[in-house]
């Protein structure tokens, strides 16, 4: 039982994952390129269902929280990635804003440090997780590129607009140098050698994962039988049995006289 309800766990979390990936992707597709009214449309829908989504989930998560006000307090960055690109959308119209910091929807990427808790809570799964390490690594890394070397006044600057800035911190982070965008700023040079060591981290992470797989098909793992993993369960739930409810204590019983008549 506490096995399934760890597994629905992960596929939530999971879900949760992709979900706010596709949100992300979807902020910036709002912004770098065009689209037309009936795609801006699909998807403002689109997001609408995600933020649903994150929603519902941090509802469910403040509920089994013990103590809530506290735990809301915690998490205020949330708040922003819950709040739909579509009303974004309509606070980018006003004057103020298009004459001071242009757009608002930027405030979505706080979706970003959700995704990264998300991904932390994926144990097992460390694919996942750094697959999420290095989306979130180089988005952060554009946006540094971008503040540090779209204004720059150097006559040898050469990003010129968020779509230069991502590609560049793609093309640091995978080592990947074509040479016709690099960065001229002490700031961006300092950006570019903190993607450089963290993709030497996430290269090390990943030949470390590699090879431990490969070592662990090579000792072959004690098999636990159903009779072990039933007692073990038995244990966790008389250990916790002062939280037990009339039905879980029921099926505790049922437990221990099955694994006494199989015995």
């Amino acid at each position: 039982m506490k096995f399934l309800k760890l597994q629905k766990n992960k596929i939530v979390n999971v879900a949760m994952v992709v979900l706010t990936i596709a949100s992300v992707i979807i902020v910036f597709a709002t912004y770098l390129y065009p689209v037309s009214e009936n795609q801006l449309w699909t998807l403002y829908i689109f997001d609408l269902f995600v933020t649903a989504m994150l929603a519902v989930d941090f509802y469910s998560r403040i509920k089994k929280s013990d103590n809530r006000l506290k735990y809301v307090i915690a998490h205020w960055y949330e708040f922003p990635a819950l709040i739909p690109l579509i009303v974004y959308g309509y606070a980018d119209m006003s004057p103020i804003i298009q004459e001071t910091i242009r757009t608002t929807r930027f405030l979505a990427l706080f979706r970003l440090i959700r995704l990264y808790n998300l991904a932390l809570m994926m144990k097992g799964s460390e694919i996942i997780l750094l697959s999420s390490l290095a989306v979130v690594t180089i988005i952060f890394g554009g946006f540094g590129f971008y503040i540090s070397e779209v204004e720059s006044s150097d006559r040898h600057a050469n990003v010129k607009n968020l779509n230069d800035a991502i590609w560049l911190s793609l093309e640091t982070i995978t080592t990947v140098a074509y040479g016709e965008f690099y960065p001229v700023t002490p700031l961006g040079r300092v950006i570019s050698g903190v993607l450089m060591f963290s993709a030497i981290g996430l290269l090390w992470t990943v030949v470390a994962l590699i090879t431990s797989k490969f070592v662990e098909k090579k000792i072959k793992p004690t098999k636990v039988g159903f009779v072990d993993e039933t007692k073990s369960m038995i244990k966790e739930r008389i250990d916790d049995i002062e939280n037990l409810n009339k039905t879980e204590i029921e099926a505790l019983i049922r437990m221990i006289r099955s694994l006494n008549n199989r015995v």
